[in-house]
């Protein structure tokens, strides 16, 4: 059985969003995307003694739902890639981000969450 995967790099484009946001140890993302799920893969690397550390977290992103009362998925796998990599890019916001995925360091959750807190402001 054969399984064909589609995947899309995302990483210039969310550094170019979230130059101040992004986790700096992070070097891709990468949306990968079968006719059943979609998952995003996070690839961080780090210098320990002298060996570079890769570090690869793979999530399923079907816990996210556009309308919880319908369950619908907001990552939809019957979508095309590019609409799926464009919603993470246009239509999620920085709030839905930190809540959902390990892309932004801490002091900018911080920031993200004091924003949304004292002032209702979830920008995307």
């Amino acid at each position: 059985m054969d399984i064909t995967y589609s995947t899309i790099n995302l990483y210039y484009a969310l550094k170019e969003k979230y130059p101040d946001y992004l986790k700096p140890e992070i070097t891709s993302v990468m949306m990968i995307q079968s006719e059943d799920d979609v998952w995003l893969e996070i690839l961080e690397e780090r210098v320990e003694d002298v060996f570079e550390k890769q570090t690869i977290r793979k999530s399923d992103l079907s816990f996210i739902v556009e309308d919880e009362e319908e369950g619908e998925p907001f990552f939809n796998p019957e979508d095309p890639i590019e609409q799926n990599a464009k919603r993470l890019l246009e239509d999620f916001s920085t709030y839905s981000i930190i809540n959902t995925m390990d892309l932004f360091h801490e002091e900018a959750c911080e920031r993200i969450c004091k924003k949304y807190n004292t002032f209702g402001v979830d920008e995307g």
